[in-house]
């Protein structure tokens, strides 16, 4: 099941919005349903149980003396689910429902406050909206079919502190957002909880993993720098040796000489403990062995 899919379910699941915030929760289904005039009002979506929900809150929002027609159909290889209400005199009572309603059109106060408009733009996402899996990427997005029910949408989330993003897509404008924040607190909003803690957590997890890999390669980086340094100090231990072996080093350096030939992977902090000595007491002995390398090597 998609993330989509698993936020609409939850939101289905909110008997409040169905009772208590019926009326703004059904608009928003409505108006960012595919149509939404007098010659037609429908519905387009790809859940099975979206469509039937849509169905069931028109017969909920006034008496209905036609029919309504759900059609399934095939559409780019997946299951397309098409809505509509049959008659004319029933698409006028809604149209005059929700009219009388928000005779001054969609305003925050009209629909309720918060929690009003919560439920409106719940129904918006149930219409139109999508939410992408945060393992992929963070995309939260609705897509209104007519450019008036974008600008509506986007006045509604900015006045209750949403900023999200506007992009056109074959001809529609699509409101969206790519941050992880904005997504958890839009889902809150509009009664997905269980969704919104689902991308905190994959966010969680994707930054462990991102922290855990540049401390890997930070300890790489680490390791090949001090692997390079000593293989750099065993050559010039090496080169001052000859034949005469360590006693060609001066005495002060022979026992550094030896327990670094000995253990070329460890560090200047493990070699000094060995020796009682501090790392950079051992860095500045390695130095006078590197300047006695130059200064006896060929010109």
């Amino acid at each position: 099941m998609s993330y989509t899919q698993r936020a609409k379910g939850e939101i289905m699941e909110n008997r409040a919005l169905r009772t208590r915030f019926k009326n703004p929760h059904g608009y928003g289904l409505l108006l960012f349903g595919r149509t939404y005039g007098v010659g037609s009002i429908s519905l387009a979506t790809q859940q099975r149980e979206v469509a039937r929900y849509y169905a069931s809150l028109l017969t909920r929002a006034v008496p209905l003396a036609g029919t309504i027609t759900t059609r399934e159909e095939a559409a780019g290889g997946q299951a397309a689910f098409q809505v509509r209400v049959d008659a004319a005199a029933d698409r006028r009572s809604l149209l005059n429902h929700y009219a009388m309603l928000y005779p001054e059109g969609i305003t925050y106060e009209l629909l309720g406050g918060d929690e009003g408009t919560a439920a409106f733009v719940s129904g918006a996402f149930l219409s139109c909206g999508s939410l992408a899996d945060p393992e992929k990427k963070y995309h939260l997005e609705f897509a209104p079919p007519r450019p008036e029910t974008a600008a509506i949408l986007t006045g509604i989330l900015g006045e209750v502190g949403f900023l999200p993003k506007t992009s056109e897509r074959r001809g529609k404008t699509i409101i969206y957002t790519h941050d992880s924040g904005q997504i958890e607190d839009l889902l809150t909003f509009i009664s997905c909880p269980l969704m919104s803690l689902a991308v905190m957590n994959v966010k969680i997890l994707k930054d462990r993993r991102n922290a855990a890999n540049r401390a890997a390669n930070c300890d790489n980086a680490n390791i090949d720098k001090v692997v390079g340094a000593a293989e750099s100090q065993i050559r010039d231990i090496r080169a001052l040796m000859g034949k005469q072996g360590l006693t060609a080093l001066p005495e002060e350096l022979r026992e550094l000489a030896a327990l670094r030939l000995e253990n070329p992977e460890a560090s200047l902090r493990e070699l000094g403990a060995r020796l009682g000595l501090s790392r950079s007491g051992v860095n500045h002995r390695l130095k006078r062995i590197s300047e006695l390398a130059k200064e006896r090597s060929p010109k």
